[in-house]
């Protein structure tokens, strides 16, 4: 079987999003671009603001990052809560963890099965 490999070395918010771009058409549930944008900069926040992620100083680098109004940005994050990607947990909001990867690299393993030549092995 032939491997496809790539190794990307990117910034902390690309990261993010290519994470999160990759992950997307594995979820039930898609994320938009817009939402996949804004989460990404709430998980590339580091240290202190990694505590509180979704407080007002993480929301006001959001806006000022992706040039987002107050509405705009709430609207996004009503759709992250009602679509389940961001929860209420002891009044915090907190990502769902399985959006999460691994801080500093992060392997993928899918394997893509075309129906017709499965089929064909399995009925020899």
């Amino acid at each position: 079987m032939k491997i496809i490999k790539k190794q990307l070395i990117l910034n902390s918010h690309e990261y993010y999003i290519t994470h999160l771009s990759l992950i997307n058409p594995l979820l039930p549930i898609k994320l938009t671009p817009k939402e996949i944008e804004v989460l990404a900069i709430f998980m590339s926040f580091s240290g202190e603001l990694e505590l509180d992620r979704f407080g007002t100083t993480g929301k006001a680098l959001v806006r000022e990052r992706l040039d987002l109004s107050h509405p705009g940005l709430a609207n996004y994050m009503k759709s992250l809560l009602t679509k389940g990607f961001v929860q209420k947990e002891n009044n915090r909001l907190k990502i769902l963890p399985i959006l999460h990867p691994e801080k500093s690299s992060q392997l993928y393993q899918i394997q893509l099965v075309n129906r017709q030549e499965y089929d064909k092995i399995k009925s020899t």
